[in-house]
């Protein structure tokens, strides 16, 4: 992360090249952002303090942004409808009380929409840092908040079987049914991982879309299925990191390797397609997060871009990260999740 923070910062001092060629025209990309907490500062990696929020929630009324329910750009990714220039969604993730105390009223006096994704077993537990099932109606009431699935135990269902990564989804459905009348039709999976089994099972169970957690912007070229979303900390909450997110946008590709987040070659051989031609391409940094350098790019002709390198990821849950300057000072941004199950 700090190398591909550097990166970004050394080129925005080139990116201005690009300003007089910004035109506001509808795009196949959006932005889906997620937090945890808000103003709990004994959980630094899931919180972001309550000015870094309040910066946010400025940032995204200052008229430059459509920010819209989660579930309207959904819709537009999977009949491959354009969007206007940085639209982007919120997201929120597992029901801590601080959502209800601390970034509803906020986002409530903002008129910005969210979605939250509640994991069950928290909240029937009692457990004195999550919402109860009562203020959780009252959000679901609120026009502004759509409610999503997070599943039961928020356990990691990629180290799961199959078999009971369903039953932790059912036992989730069952409750959602009991509590609020309807079970969620939006699903994001706890960390963030999943595998393509998994997915193939939940999209049979009537989920319209399924949400990651690997930055990226989002388009209709990526698995509507594993939606990437970039999430937000104290140590990556800076209003800079925020404005150069909300303004990015997604590499126009196609015929993008590996299929599979779950690794079957380590390291994989990455490669996409470009849909139309990218001025500045050269510009291009690649970043995998268990790495100190940039990987290797390797141009094929105009379109095709190859990502190279050597070092194999370790076990776990990994990412790369490819950025580059475009049209009006706004960025390309472009990752992919990787799970290394076998070691």
């Amino acid at each position: 992360m700090k190398n591909l923070l550097i990166h970004l910062c050394l080129m925005a001092l080139f990116s201005s090249v690009y300003s007089d060629l910004s035109i506001a025209q509808d795009e196949d990309s959006a932005v889906i952002i997620m937090y945890h907490r808000f103003g709990e500062e004994k959980f630094p990696t899931t919180n972001v303090s309550l000015d870094q929020f309040d910066a946010h929630i400025k940032e995204l009324n200052n008229g430059t942004y459509n920010v819209v329910p989660l579930k309207v750009i959904i819709e537009a990714l999977k009949r491959g409808e354009k969007l206007p220039p940085r639209t982007l969604a919120i997201s929120i993730d597992d029901g801590y009380l601080s959502i209800y105390k601390n970034a509803w009223p906020r986002l409530k006096a903002a008129n910005l929409p969210f979605t939250l994704f509640i994991a069950t077993q928290s909240v029937n537990d009692k457990n004195k840092s999550s919402m109860t099932w009562e203020q959780i109606r009252e959000l679901d009431k609120d026009p502004l908040v759509d409610i999503g699935h997070h599943g039961h135990s928020h356990e990691h269902m990629i180290n799961m079987s199959l078999d009971n990564a369903l039953k932790d989804i059912l036992i989730a459905d069952q409750i959602y049914q009991k509590e609020l009348g309807y079970i969620p039709d939006l699903f994001a999976f706890p960390y963030g991982e999943f595998s393509e089994n998994l997915i193939a099972k939940i999209q049979g169970e009537n989920f319209k879309a399924g949400l990651a957690q690997y930055s990226s912007a989002a388009s209709s070229s990526r698995n509507i299925m594993a939606l990437p979303r970039f999430a937000f900390n104290e140590s990556y909450a800076d209003i800079g990191r925020f404005k150069l997110i909300v303004n990015s946008r997604a590499l126009p590709i196609k015929d993008l390797l590996p299929r599979f987040s779950v690794l079957k070659n380590n390291p994989p051989v990455i490669g996409f397609t470009l849909t139309q031609k990218i001025r500045g391409l050269s510009s291009m940094g690649c970043y995998p997060s268990h790495m100190n350098e940039p990987a290797t790019i390797k141009n094929i002709g105009e379109t095709r871009v190859e990502i190279r390198f050597d070092k194999p990821f370790p076990g776990g849950r990994h990412r790369i990260n490819c950025t580059m300057p475009g049209p009006g000072n706004r960025w390309y941004w472009f990752g992919m999740p990787f799970f290394n199950l076998k070691d």
